[in-house]
């Protein structure tokens, strides 16, 4: 998916060339897929592991208990495989400060998989688990306090610290925190406000694991518009950042890449929502984005690094 690099002199109008192209089969899983009472499934992340597919699934019962569950495809666009419900800590830290868990995050350092996630009981806090084979998984604990979701880790260390992406609550930004050791976590700084994106004026937040290009770190993110304050559109953007610091923005791709336009995406059970949660990067460069809709069904689409660098830094 080579991009035409064509703008024109008012310097926001853009060639009708789109980054993004969905799954002509989407929603690839939906509710009546999943072995177990479910109203949705929506918002999963996705990793390659052992030439399959596999992926963590959100789901929510119609007692809007949310539950993560395994699934696998040979290809990452159809022929499922809906597994087993992922046990979640029999810890006492974890049952007093979570009474549901969602929004998961995939992310593989050397040989682990860390899966991080949204506790909420008062308040949302992040939490961590780990797993070799994307089988079994182990409780690390918690890596924030109250306040914060969305948060990712990058694929490697950056100046000797573990790094990741973070959004507070009530601010509604991206900032960057760093670790020594994945427990302790401090360094934050701001990478993005929500005033840098021309979409998302409402709140803006990190998707999946950032991507480590030539250019620098894309991040993809997800971006809430407000409609007469009343009507919240989800779409996803993208940004790119300098290497050796995150934190340092270099451009704010002034498109949204993926925006509600499909019927399984306007209606749902939150209507006129994308949320972009993982991706897989092939070796040649293409991108599967994994994204949920509606908070009703899970879809994915095709892009490239080469389309998102486009936006990121032309568009």
């Amino acid at each position: 998916m080579q991009p035409p690099r064509t703008t024109f002199p008012e310097k926001r109008v853009f060639s009708k060339w789109r980054p993004v192209r969905r799954y002509e089969k989407n929603p690839i899983i939906t509710a009546d897929m999943v072995p177990f009472s479910c109203r949705g499934v929506f918002n999963s992340s996705v990793v390659k592991h052992e030439d399959r597919y596999v992926m963590i699934l959100r789901c929510e019962g119609y007692n809007f208990y949310n539950f993560f569950c395994l699934a696998e495809s040979p290809n990452g666009y159809d022929n499922w495989t809906i597994g087993e419900i992922i046990a979640m800590p029999d810890d006492p830290e974890y049952r007093k400060y979570s009474r549901v868990q969602y929004d998961p995050r995939l992310t593989k350092i050397g040989d682990t998989y860390h899966f991080t996630f949204c506790c909420h009981a008062s308040d949302a806090r992040m939490g961590h688990m780990s797993s070799k084979d994307m089988r079994t998984f182990k409780w690390e604990g918690f890596i924030t306090g109250t306040g914060f979701r969305n948060t990712v880790l990058f694929p490697e260390k950056i100046n000797g610290f573990y790094t990741a992406l973070e959004r507070p609550n009530a601010l509604g930004e991206i900032w960057v925190t760093q670790s020594p050791d994945l427990r302790f976590w401090g360094q934050q700084k701001l990478m993005m406000d929500k005033g840098k994106c021309s979409f998302g004026w409402g709140k803006i937040g990190p998707c999946g694991t950032p991507i480590k290009t030539k250019e620098g770190w894309l991040i993809i993110f997800h971006a809430v518009s407000v409609v007469c304050d009343f009507e919240y559109l989800y779409h996803a953007g993208v940004a790119l950042t300098k290497l050796d610091d995150p934190s340092e923005l270099i451009r704010v791709g002034d498109e949204c890449i993926l925006t509600p336009e499909q019927s399984y995406e306007n209606g749902g059970h939150t209507p006129n929502c994308v949320f972009a949660s993982s991706h897989v990067v092939e070796p040649d460069g293409s991108i599967k984005l994994y994204y949920g809709a509606s908070d009703r069904y899970q879809c994915v689409a095709d892009t490239s690094i080469d389309a998102l660098l486009e936006v990121a830094l032309l568009r």
